[in-house]
């Protein structure tokens, strides 16, 4: 099934999120998904999304409630800790399951590198010459 359209409709969302493969024709939207403005926030929030059923087990035990929020703090941090970890890795991931190059860089990334490159050039090609 050939589609023309260029954004995702919520179905194929939510395939999206679960690791298929979306049209050619809504690269430009995966790119800007994964790597234009707001793609860190979208992460980590799909990231916690993750973890929202093993909340609401610890929220339903029979327990006192500094224990019920003592337990969600002790699968909440590692788990934030592991996501930001893990952000490269399943970005590359997700544009390549897409098939798009996997070291796309976001505007960000792309502009810190330029500038490392420019102070590279300045500090040592200059001395060789």
């Amino acid at each position: 099934m050939s589609t023309t359209r260029t954004t995702p409709n919520l179905i194929e969302r939510v395939k999206y999120l679960l690791g298929m493969r979306l049209p050619d024709s809504m690269r430009d939207w995966v790119i800007n998904d994964a790597t234009g403005p707001g793609h860190n926030r979208r992460f980590f929030i799909r990231g916690a999304l993750m973890f929202v059923p093993f909340l609401v087990v610890a929220l339903v035990l029979p327990s006192p409630g500094w224990v019920k929020v003592a337990l969600i703090a002790m699968m909440l941090l590692p788990a934030i800790v592991f996501v930001g970890g893990l952000r490269t890795i399943y970005l590359q991931e997700l544009l390549a399951d897409n098939g798009i190059d996997p070291h796309t860089e976001s505007g960000s990334q792309l502009e810190e590198h330029r500038r490392r490159a420019r102070v590279y050039e300045e500090k040592y090609r200059r001395r060789a010459a």
